[in-house]
C-alpha cells in the first residue's frame, strides 16, 4: 500500500461518495504524490497521457493553440482534478494543461483505474460521480461562453474563483473571458 501522506489524504477525503477501507486499499497503489515544478506541460495537445491530476497545492492552466495563439479553456487550483477525459479512453487530448505554479499532485494511473472500475461499482461510482462534476462544470462554462457578455463572464470568474485574478497572468485571464487585456483592465477598474 502506498505510504498516506497529508495530501493523498486530502485528495481521498475530498471526494463524496465516500469510499470503503477496501475500495481505498484498492486504490491507494494507483495514487502517487509527485511535486511538479511551474511550467511544466502536464498534458500535450495530440498526446494520450496515461494519468489524471488532483492539486494539493498549486494551479494549472488549460489551453489549445488556435493559429499559433494560446487559447484558454479553465483554470484549476487546490482539490481540484485535472487532466482529459478523451485520454480516460486513450484518445489523444485536445488542450494542453500546464501548471502555473510549483504544485504538489496525487497522480491517478488510468490503466490500473479502468482495470478497478471493471471489477469494483464502488470504485466505478466514485470515477462516476467525479466525471459527472466534471460535465456539469463543463456544461455551465458552455453555457456562460454562450449565453454571457464578456462583463457578466468577468464579475461570473470574479465571485466564482477570484483567486484567478491573484494566481493567473491578466494575459491569460483575458483569453479565457475571450476579450483584449485592455478590456479587461478596464472592466477590473470598475
Amino acid at each position: 500500500m502506498t505510504e498516506k501522506t497529508p495530501h493523498l489524504a486530502d485528495f481521498l477525503a475530498d471526494f463524496e461518495p465516500k469510499l470503503s477501507e477496501r475500495a481505498l486499499a484498492q486504490l491507494y497503489p494507483l495514487l502517487t504524490e509527485v511535486t511538479v515544478s511551474k511550467k511544466q506541460l502536464l498534458v500535450r495537445e495530440r498526446e494520450v497521457c496515461n494519468k489524471f491530476y488532483w492539486i494539493g497545492k498549486g494551479a494549472s492552466r488549460s489551453f489549445y493553440l488556435q493559429n499559433g495563439t494560446e487559447v484558454h479553456t479553465w483554470f484549476a487550483f487546490e482539490k481540484e482534478v485535472i487532466g482529459s477525459l478523451r485520454c480516460f479512453h486513450e484518445l489523444p487530448s485536445r488542450e494542453n494543461i500546464e501548471l502555473l505554479e510549483d504544485s504538489i499532485l496525487i497522480a491517478i494511473d488510468l490503466p490500473g483505474l479502468r482495470c478497478l472500475m471493471a471489477e469494483n461499482l464502488e470504485v466505478l461510482r466514485f470515477v462516476n460521480e467525479t466525471i459527472l462534476e466534471y460535465a456539469l462544470f463543463m456544461e455551465d462554462k458552455f453555457f456562460d461562453l454562450h449565453m454571457k457578455s464578456a462583463a457578466d463572464k468577468f464579475r461570473a470568474l470574479l465571485t466564482h474563483q477570484p483567486e484567478v485574478f491573484q494566481r493567473v497572468p491578466l494575459t491569460y485571464i483575458a483569453s479565457y473571458l475571450g476579450i483584449s487585456r485592455e478590456t479587461l483592465s478596464r472592466l477590473r477598474s470598475r
